[in-house]
């Protein structure tokens, strides 16, 4: 494990060790580095983490569950400024890298460690690991994962670091909290379609990892749920966001600026009681301090005997 600061290693530790032994003390080494925002919904605090643990781990599992253990070499991880790599070693002709298996059945390279990694709790039993990585960090406003193969032996996992979209943040766990989750798909068309106002069937197929008809289905399933909305144009049929989703976001950025307001005041201002709120408006003062919820009123103590 390497950590790079300016392309200077302060960190640069090799381990000979179980499995297991090794899966733990990489999680305690991430989880002692990364870093974290609290927003508050409702009562709750939503912690959103600079990298998703769950990203991390289920990267981790992957590389070291399914790395070719005849071909010479090791998992690196490298912590870098702008990133996360996990580089893993694999035999010649191995195929392509691990999110081109999105969509399909989980085919583990060793399947016995595969199953090990499960029953020891250090991976989810579901074997979609790649898929629930995806997800997790895009539920947390992160970038997804992306995968490279720049090697006939090699492939990288990386965890980019950009600053999380505190507000999609807010708006996933809104959802989340009056049960209407979003899934992996879900979550990559939405971000997608935040980043590019429309979009084909085509570029969600590719987006995706599925074919048209299967990439049709999911935007249609969004159509239903009133996210998105189809139109055309002279190529062909394209789909966006609906306008109360643009609506909910930017009552979610509101809110989350409104936080940032009162937790970091500019000048001194007097306590005020919160009003009621809907889950996705604005959040009163007093409720956006994070760490801690609004002050209670001072009730003196009755004198001794009274």
């Amino acid at each position: 494990m390497q950590v790079l600061r300016a392309d200077t290693a302060v960190v640069n530790d090799f381990f000979h060790w179980p499995l297991f032994r090794l899966a733990e003390e990489l999680l305690a080494r991430f989880r002692a580095r990364n870093t974290e925002q609290v927003i508050r919904f409702e009562l709750l605090r939503v912690h959103v983490p600079a990298f998703s643990e769950q990203a991390f781990r289920e990267l981790i599992t992957n590389a070291l569950t399914h790395r070719d253990y005849e071909v010479p070499g090791a998992v690196h991880v490298r912590w870098a400024d702008d990133r996360i790599e996990i580089t893993n070693p694999v035999a010649p002709g191995a195929g392509g890298p691990p999110a081109a298996a999105l969509a399909g059945p989980p085919r583990p390279r060793n399947p016995l460690l595969a199953d090990a990694f499960r029953r020891a709790g250090i991976a989810q039993r579901t074997g979609h690991g790649i898929s629930r990585a995806v997800a997790d960090q895009l539920r947390h406003g992160l970038a997804a994962p992306h995968f490279d193969h720049p090697a006939e032996r090699t492939i990288v996992a990386t965890l980019p670091a950009v600053p999380a979209d505190l507000a999609f943040a807010r708006y996933v766990a809104a959802r989340e909290r009056l049960g209407r989750p979003l899934g992996r798909a879900d979550l990559q068309l939405i971000t997608a379609l935040r980043q590019t106002p429309r979009l084909r069937t085509a570029q969600a197929a590719t987006l995706l990892g599925v074919d048209r008809s299967q990439a049709r289905a999911h935007l249609i399933r969004l159509l239903h749920a009133g996210l998105v909305q189809v139109g055309g144009d002279s190529a062909g049929r394209t789909w966006h966001l609906t306008d109360q989703v643009h609506r909910d976001l930017r009552e979610c950025a509101a809110h989350v600026r409104a936080q940032t307001a009162v937790g970091h005041p500019t000048t001194p201002a007097p306590p005020a009681p919160p009003p009621p709120a809907s889950p996705l408006s604005p959040a009163p003062p007093g409720w956006a301090i994070p760490g801690g919820g609004p002050a209670l009123p001072h009730r003196p103590r009755a004198a001794d005997g009274g």
